[in-house]
């Protein structure tokens, strides 16, 4: 249903001449700098408990940070920006642990020029990393850190999605299912982690679980920015956040495998 949502919005957007990018903003895996005395004084259980939370937030905050506020506005109306919608992804790896990061889809009244997508992405980057840093991370990588990608043809990843059978719908796609599609080599999205908890019964997967949860009370998973979904999308389109003929099974828990988990 997200995706649908999403899509319906772009269609709506093309239809008026508009078009759609995608921004995908990235934090860092380490701090930039841990004071030796709160390294000491802090357990690996209190660490492993609040990273996800602490880097959750840390995202979404400097994302708030970059599209808010007087400087925001103005590249608003310069560009002709009308709205946008953001999609939390977050994935774990064995090197580097939680990482969450942000996809976000920029609404414009018309085409962006070459030099104004440059204008752009100087903007983006410039903000998010001042926020990164203020967070108390290390900069984003110049290369990495933020990347904007055009429409369905928005780089590898997004022809990989449409590749997959998602076909014209890919970028739709990309950003509703960014909490369940599968992660990249050497990471797991939490879908996985269930399935591998299912399968093996590893007492460090149910621990990722709890942090997941832990960590993961009270996110949004897609936020839209103020007025605009309501505005683009069809007044009769469902509110449902889900279609439960078209969802996909992937495990059940009992209740005592329930209290299990969620038990520390």
């Amino acid at each position: 249903q997200r995706s649908k949502e999403v899509w319906a919005v772009i269609r709506a957007i093309r239809h008026i001449g508009g078009a759609v990018y995608m921004v995908t903003a990235t934090i860092p895996h380490s701090r930039k700098k841990v004071v030796k005395s709160t390294r000491k004084a802090a357990t690996k259980a209190h660490n492993r408990k609040y990273a996800l939370k602490s880097l959750r937030q840390a995202v979404t905050r400097s994302h708030t940070r970059v599209f808010s506020g007087r400087p925001w506005k103005k590249i608003e109306h310069d560009l002709g920006i009308i709205g946008w919608v953001r999609a939390l992804e977050v994935t774990y790896g064995w090197l580097f642990g939680w990482h969450p990061h942000l996809h976000t889809l920029l609404f414009t009244r018309h085409p962006l020029s070459k030099a104004q997508i440059d204008v752009l992405l100087q903007f983006l980057y410039g903000r998010w990393s001042d926020a990164v840093v203020a967070a108390g991370y290390r900069p984003p990588h110049s290369e990495h850190g933020l990347v904007i990608s055009r429409g369905e043809s928005a780089g590898d990843y997004i022809s990989k999605i449409c590749h997959q059978g998602l076909g014209h719908q890919g970028l739709a796609a990309e950003i509703s299912q960014a909490g369940s599609k599968k992660g990249r080599l050497a990471s797991r999205t939490v879908p996985q982690i269930i399935d591998d908890w299912g399968d093996y019964r590893r007492e460090s997967d149910r621990l990722l679980l709890l942090e997941w949860l832990t960590g993961m009370r009270g996110a949004r998973h897609l936020t839209w920015s103020k007025g605009f979904r309501t505005q683009y999308l069809p007044a009769e389109q469902p509110a449902q956040d889900s279609d439960p003929s078209t969802a996909e099974f992937v495990c059940q828990f009992t209740g005592q495998q329930t209290d299990f988990l969620i038990q520390s």
